[in-house]
């Protein structure tokens, strides 16, 4: 048995604070249940029956435990195919939690069904949890107000789907030629560590003067050899040190503004940008979203600042009764046809539309780069590689040949 302190709400909705024991948190709501308490809050509270460390490994178990990306996929799907099928919202909520074997999860889902039974709206609940971006907020407040809540909650489970589509579809189009890179990287490395080194005695009996470049080469070999430590830090320094930059706010804008003057990265950033901002726009816009809110929530989603800042002027600009697509265009950093399939849907009273047209044919257009990408960037690695092999392996049988002219 342990010791529960629990925040619960009376017949009246008045707090009650107390402490009571239970074998567990399930037992204990369930004990204030039939007191007639709806419970808030459940925590182990003081010793149990082993001291002070009672209980410690499961709740530490549970904090280590968080909601994540699949969570929320999973529970926009359940809660979808709940709704349509004709069930209430808390009924809806009640089944996922019974049906669920994440601890973390099921909490989750506990606390937004408290939070109704409240009186919160279900997009004001969302809005408590930040794993709710304002997107899927707007999009569920939407279908609350247009009474048409599964619809909305399907077309949210469309976005993600396809969204976590593109997203896979760059990752794994990523994965074999750095694959690739490390490997020969690792090749070059043993080569020239555990390798060459067993040279050194033999060209060390020759009697005759090495070139430069291979006394050069077996020095460096040498040294790595020597110093195993200092080499890890010298490879893997400077990219850790480059890495740490970019994630600081200087680093990030820098790197925001050199990605897009950068000739081949700037093409990829500016397909990637268009095809997330103008999908979430179609969404939210074909979902009674206002346009100018679209907006905003569309430099939420952007990745890139310089696109973020765009967003938020057009949006102004939008708010002063200008078109957005001229103020898009200004700048160069959406496509030309883009900014024009924008203007002529400003024109025809077709956002959304338009908007859906244009992240269709971009996000085409990106797995063509991307494929052409990788399979330009995959011989690229093969040669340099062979290059630098190369060039040790012939370097060695130069010398190894010479030896054999002068023994001859």
């Amino acid at each position: 048995m342990g010791r529960f302190k629990y925040t619960a709400l009376d017949g009246d909705n008045q707090a009650q604070d107390g402490v009571l024991e239970a074998p567990d948190r399930e037992s204990a709501a369930k004990r204030l249940l039939q007191q007639g308490l709806r419970p808030l809050e459940i925590r182990r509270h003081g010793r149990g029956g082993f001291g002070l460390f009672q209980g410690l490994g499961p709740q530490l178990r549970f904090r280590q435990e968080k909601l994540n990306r699949s969570d929320i996929e999973f529970f926009t799907n359940q809660i979808g195919l709940l709704l349509k099928s004709g069930l209430a919202l808390d009924q809806a909520l009640r089944v996922m939690k019974r049906h669920s074997h994440k601890p973390v999860f099921q909490q989750f889902v506990g606390e937004l069904e408290q939070k109704i039974k409240e009186g919160k709206s279900f997009s004001q609940a969302l809005a408590d949890y930040p794993h709710f971006s304002p997107m899927y907020i707007n999009i569920v407040r939407a279908g609350e107000e247009g009474g048409i809540l599964p619809a909305m909650l399907m077309k949210i489970a469309g976005y993600q789907a396809a969204f976590q589509e593109l997203k896979q579809y760059v990752v794994s189009a990523s994965i074999y030629p750095l694959f690739l890179l490390g490997v020969g990287f690792l090749a070059i490395i043993i080569l020239l560590t555990t390798i060459l080194p067993r040279f050194e005695i033999l060209f060390e009996g020759m009697g005759q003067q090495l070139p430069g470049h291979v006394v050069l080469l077996m020095a460096t070999a040498k040294w790595l050899g020597s110093h195993p430590v200092l080499t890890v830090l010298g490879l893997a320094g400077p990219p850790l040190a480059a890495w740490s930059y970019c994630k600081s706010e200087d680093g990030k804008a820098r790197l925001d503004q050199w990605s897009l003057r950068i000739p081949v990265l700037s093409d990829f950033v500016r397909h990637l940008e268009t095809t997330r901002i103008f999908r979430t726009i179609e969404v939210l816009v074909n979902n009674g979203v206002h346009l100018a809110a679209a907006l905003k929530i569309g430099s939420g989603v952007a990745g890139n600042a310089e696109y973020r800042r765009l967003l938020n002027q057009a949006t102004r600009a939008l708010q002063e009764g200008r078109r957005i697509g001229e103020r898009l265009s200004a700048e160069k950093l959406f496509p030309e046809l883009a900014t024009e399939l924008l203007s002529i849907g400003e024109e025809s009273g077709r956002v959304g539309e338009m908007c859906g047209q244009i992240a269709d044919h971009f996000e085409k257009e990106l797995k063509e780069r991307i494929k052409r990408l990788t399979a330009m960037v995959e011989p690229v690695f093969i040669l340099l590689i062979a290059v630098v092999a190369g060039y040790v392996v012939i370097s060695m049988l130069s010398v190894i040949l010479s030896i054999n002219d002068i023994a001859g």
